[in-house]
């Protein structure tokens, strides 16, 4: 095998993991949030992997500049990385979700972790870039 072979395989085996990522967290959200319009709108907008089942605590903290915000942090989260509050309208029973963000070198492009609410009151991590 040459080393373009070996570089599509690679590939090709990594977007089979992650296929098989998603669909078992699709399984584990069944009846928690709207399945499909969350990983719809994660597909249309940015590239993204399934990370936890976190709960969150509140706190008065906030991120300078966005003092308005109310903010979050992951429990037992040893970063200690406070999440700040965004209204959400795209996805149908999903009002808002907490995100934690940085800004690339072009400054067009983005990366960090988002929080979606759950029924049950926890929260489905995604680690996303776009």
């Amino acid at each position: 095998m040459n080393i373009n072979e070996k570089l599509i395989f690679s590939f090709e085996q990594q977007a089979n993991d992650e296929r098989k990522l998603k669909s078992r967290y699709k399984k584990i959200l069944r009846g928690l949030i709207n399945i499909s319009g969350l990983y719809r709108n994660l597909n249309d907008n940015t590239y993204w992997e399934p990370e936890d089942i976190v709960d969150v605590e509140l706190t008065e903290e906030t991120t300078s500049g966005y003092r308005s915000y109310q903010h979050a942090r992951i429990v037992g989260d040893t970063s200690r990385r406070l999440y700040m509050k965004q209204p959400e309208t795209e996805i149908r029973g999903v009002d808002h979700y907490y995100v934690w963000q940085t800004t690339g070198c072009c400054e067009d492009d983005y990366s960090g972790w988002m929080l979606f609410p759950l029924k049950n009151g926890r929260y489905f991590k995604v680690n996303y870039s776009c």
